[in-house]
């Protein structure tokens, strides 16, 4: 009998020892940790990860001769627009048209590099009240690295939509990576400008009626002066410009 209560007073010390064990482990095990700035010692940086820039795989391989026949075709006269201010361009339009024929719908992506960056106003650009975005942007046709540019545009705030102008920066950097595929490349070509003025356009004084301010603009030979423009006749020796 007296074994027998030994045993029942051992199997109760047991029986509360083991909680406390299991407590006394958890808290040890699994301590709470403070994350706060105030600590003494930085956490550890980790190591950073090594990625494999390949975006200029494929780079310096030559298309084959009916891309390129596609790509350098003469620019059509009748696809040139010219500005009032006397230079020359295509539209977007005509740049995708070509690309689209050269490697199929979907063959070309023009990818953004970056976010829209916005440049401070300098004090000369605070009286016309616009600000100048640029973005960059990668041209990768057939799956290859072509061109890299920056679009630019000038955003007047109030006066404009915002993707209005977020538009015109990708057609600006379209342009610039097309002229490394040889696209409308006569548009960089200064002689070329010229002699496409002399036989279309025509450089004439204009007044805006509804500023009555006074310019020297271009204009086709087949098109006559639209509102706000009317021709008008000026006092000042001034030379044209070709």
């Amino acid at each position: 009998l007296a074994m027998i209560q030994n045993l029942t007073r051992a199997s109760r010390r047991i029986v509360t020892v083991v909680p406390l064990i299991r407590a006394h482990r958890i808290t040890t095990v699994f301590p709470v940790r403070s994350f706060s700035a105030t600590q003494d010692s930085a956490p550890t940086p980790e190591k950073p990860q090594i990625i494999p820039d390949d975006r200029f795989e494929g780079v310096g391989q030559p298309f084959g001769k009916e891309i390129a026949s596609i790509l350098s075709q003469p620019i059509d006269d009748t696809a040139v627009i010219l500005e009032k201010g006397g230079s020359l361009k295509v539209s977007d339009e005509y740049y995708k048209d070509i690309l689209n024929k050269a490697f199929g719908v979907g063959g070309w992506a023009l990818v953004p590099c970056g976010e829209i960056k916005d440049l401070d106003l300098s004090e000369q650009d605070k009286e016309k009240q616009f600000i100048s975005l640029i973005r960059e942007y990668s041209l990768y046709c057939h799956e290859r690295f072509v061109s890299q540019a920056f679009g630019e545009t000038s955003f007047y705030p109030g006066k404009q939509y915002y993707s209005e102008a977020t538009e015109k920066i990708k057609v600006s950097a379209l342009s610039r990576c097309c002229k490394d595929l040889g696209i409308a490349n006569e548009l960089w070509n200064k002689r070329w400008s010229d002699g496409w003025k002399t036989r279309n356009g025509v450089q004439e004084w204009v007044e805006n009626i509804s500023n009555n301010k006074k310019s020297l603009s271009w204009r086709l030979k087949d098109e006559a002066w639209s509102w706000p423009f009317q021709k008008t006749t000026s006092n000042n020796n001034f030379k044209k410009s070709y």
